[in-house]
């Protein structure tokens, strides 16, 4: 299997989000999609991947700044369904 890259993490973290509000709507708990932005944080925290034109130091400090975001939009936010 080849490796993420910055294209198929942010294509995989839309999937992520869609599926996380489908479950949410179907369910009707709004924590499916809590859980599914926790998880795309930690896809960028534990892969930080970044565009080919970034610097590799600056790159990876921000991969992991936005994966930090996500976590918090996940844990502070209230999906009510």
């Amino acid at each position: 299997m080849r490796g993420l890259t910055f294209r198929r993490q942010i294509v995989l973290g839309i999937v992520l989000i869609i599926v996380g509000n489908l479950l949410a709507f179907t369910f009707h708990k709004g924590i499916f999609s809590n859980i599914m932005w926790i998880l795309y944080g930690l896809l960028f925290i534990l892969n930080p991947v970044y565009p080919e034109q970034s610097d590799c130091k600056k790159g990876k400090k921000g991969a992991r700044i936005a994966g930090v975001i996500c976590i918090a939009v996940g844990l502070l936010t209230r999906f009510i369904v």
